[in-house]
């Protein structure tokens, strides 16, 4: 079950859900399911052979990434974009 933040629960069948995790920030909500959704295109692309492996690994990456905004991970590609937006 995922609490949406407001005190209402979400009763859609996400994998989430399966597994019982209550999320009750709006934002580690919507990362948590873009790093699924990432996830699923992942297993998707990584068993469709030698040309997808790199899409996969993008997914990965991006899966990853969006959990690292719960953590509070920061990557040098974010740190240099900030750096070089101001920039251009």
């Amino acid at each position: 079950r995922v609490s949406s933040g407001d005190g209402t629960n979400d009763d859609s069948s996400s994998a989430l859900e399966q597994e019982g995790a209550v999320i009750t920030r709006a934002r580690h909500r919507r990362h948590v399911e873009a790093a699924a959704d990432a996830l699923g295109r992942f297993g998707t692309l990584s068993g469709q052979g030698y040309m997808a492996l790199d899409m996969a690994a993008e997914e990965l990456r991006l899966s990853a990434s969006e959990l690292g905004r719960i953590t509070g991970a920061i990557d040098v590609e974010d740190v240099l974009d900030v750096l070089f937006s101001d920039f251009c």
